[in-house]
């Protein structure tokens, strides 16, 4: 390994901690960077000695430039993406260090790949969205259809745990889409509507999951060569997936005082059900068949969400990543395979039919 530092910003985070604790635990030299340098302080001591902290304001040009200057990759775990702004990733680009994160929100995806040729131009990668979409889902639609050939339409799906923290901004983000248009390549479809079933790998079994937003609808579709592509999400306490697709069908205008009481009524959920979760990759070839594969466990969900970052990171400092620059999905700077394989080797079940 190198001598260059990684910073994790929002390392003291749900998913920042995670990704964080397992690139410690690979070796590598950590800072834990955010606004609340007192949770910063208290992560890297419990990370040990390679790992310090630093106060950063990612949304403030001098601060971004400063907690770069010396980093070899830059991981972004913070949130909302909505909120953060480019500042923190042409901070990277510029410096000429490489950049990650676990970016949920497609328009912030749309403005790092539209960054790409300025990573590219300094031979480093801006890995955007390391986490279950589009990396995990990536991977397993990208695995697909390298064994069954071009789709004719395909479907994504995230199922969460119940028993997994929910955080406000998560939620808000959530509640965002309730009942607002999505752009698909096969048209517009309404956020948290059409109900579909689907067949989930033990325990879950069938569930019923609406529409989703993500990078995924930008990036699979020339993957897969498919002119369909739907995202699906659905939660383990099937109140909660009711609850949600009813409010979509009421209207899309619903506030930051539903997203806190929701995340209220999450809270009270707390110690039912189970951790984990699945993402799940389906395909329907040209003849109508089937094939599918899924990455699932009944703990650890979170888990799930931040290792792809953290299996970057780790390649990238090591230099065993693929030989590419500029703007990538996780499944294009590590083979998917072993983007997959880490996952199993990390106590997740891979399923496919």
């Amino acid at each position: 390994m190198t001598d260059g530092e990684v910073i994790v910003v929002g390392g003291y985070g749900v998913f920042g901690r995670l990704v964080a604790e397992d690139l410690a635990r690979r070796g590598h030299r950590l800072v834990i960077a955010g606004r609340r340098r007192d949770q910063a302080e208290r992560q890297a001591r419990a990370l040990g000695d390679r790992c310090r902290a630093m106060e950063a304001d990612v949304t403030d040009a001098d601060a971004c430039r400063a907690l770069v200057r010396d980093a070899q990759v830059v991981a972004s775990c913070a949130g909302p993406f909505s909120a953060l702004g480019t500042t923190l990733v042409e901070a990277c680009a510029d410096a000429g260090c490489h950049y990650a994160d676990i970016a949920d929100d497609r328009a912030f995806v749309r403005q790092v790949r539209a960054l790409g040729s300025r990573f590219a131009d300094r031979g480093r990668v801006a890995a955007f969205g390391c986490s279950s979409l589009p990396a995990v889902s990536g991977a397993l639609a990208f695995g697909l259809r390298t064994e069954h050939g071009p789709a004719a339409r395909a479907r994504m799906t995230l199922f969460i745990g119940n028993d997994n923290p929910k955080g406000e901004a998560a939620v808000r983000s959530a509640v965002s889409l309730l009942g607002r248009p999505i752009e698909t390549p096969q048209g517009t479809v309404l956020g948290f509507r059409d109900g579909e079933v689907v067949e989930l790998p033990p325990p879950f079994g069938r569930r019923r999951v609406y529409n989703f937003e993500t990078a995924d609808l930008d990036v699979l579709p020339a993957v897969l060569g498919a002119s369909a592509l739907s995202v699906k999400v659905g939660f383990e306490m099937r109140v909660a997936t009711a609850g949600f697709a009813m409010l979509a069908v009421l209207g899309s205008r619903w506030s930051d005082r539903t997203a806190r009481w929701a995340t209220r009524l999450g809270a009270l959920g707390r110690g039912i059900g189970c951790s984990g979760g699945v993402t799940m990759a389906e395909l329907w070839r040209q003849d109508g068949t089937r094939v599918w594969a899924a990455i699932s466990s009944a703990s650890g969900g979170q888990r799930m969400a931040a290792l792809p970052c953290a299996y970057v990171v780790d390649a990238l400092v090591r230099g065993t990543a693929l030989p590419v620059s500029g703007a990538r999905a996780a499944y294009e700077v590590i083979e998917p395979e072993a983007l997959l394989a880490g996952l199993v080797a990390d106590g997740f079940t891979l399923s496919m039919g």
